[in-house]
């Protein structure tokens, strides 16, 4: 009852000021879940790559402190390379497809994902092994050697050189120098292959 009215006044303020702070704080953690964190850090995978997945990172990426995201990292990393890794495995499966044998669907359906996803292409197409497997498994060569009645030799040195092809097409896009346009890819592709076709085929 000693202290000042206007102290008084200034000491409760201030502890609504904390109350209000920390329910705030409360309730924005009750928002934070996994889902929550690991779809942050797949989108900042596809920015940014799998080596920029840090909890400060993420704890920017969803507005909260890191110790929610500490507790769970190892998993997150895990996890989001799996969920990267199944992308690749979609691209591979479409351009495994029967109705994809032909290249200018290839040639579609890579630089189009070169251009989309520019930062998963250079990780998981560019500047890794497994761009080398990308056309592994696909019709193509079958497609080949039944419709030019050429044997395999002649048909996979046309595949190699028309895959090489569609690749400096997908680097093309993906870094920018061309513009993803799916007419004038299909046009270059078919004028390609003819020539191509022409150096292999006697």
């Amino acid at each position: 009852s000693d202290i000042p009215v206007r102290n008084r006044i200034c000491r409760i303020s201030f502890w609504k000021y904390l109350v209000r702070k920390k329910w705030n704080n409360m309730a924005a953690v009750k928002k934070i879940n996994k889902e929550g964190i690991l779809e942050a850090a797949y989108n900042l995978a596809r920015r940014e790559g799998i080596a920029a997945i840090t909890a400060r990172k993420l704890a920017k990426e969803i507005s909260c402190s890191t110790q929610p995201i500490y507790v769970d990292m190892g998993a997150v990393i895990e996890i989001t390379t799996e969920r990267i890794n199944e992308v690749y495995g979609s691209l591979k499966t479409s351009l495994c497809k029967k109705e994809n044998a032909d290249y200018v669907s290839q040639t579609t359906i890579v630089c189009e994902f070169a251009d989309s996803e520019r930062v998963l292409f250079r990780q998981l197409v560019a500047d890794n092994d497994s761009g080398h497997g990308l056309f592994k498994d696909t019709r193509t060569e079958k497609m080949l050697v039944e419709t030019l009645h050429c044997d395999e030799i002649v048909a996979d040195q046309i595949n190699e050189e028309m895959h090489k092809y569609i690749m400096g097409q997908a680097f093309l896009v993906n870094e920018g120098y061309t513009e993803f346009d799916q007419a004038r890819l299909a046009m270059e592709t078919e004028r390609v292959f003819e020539f191509v076709k022409k150096i292999f085929v006697k």
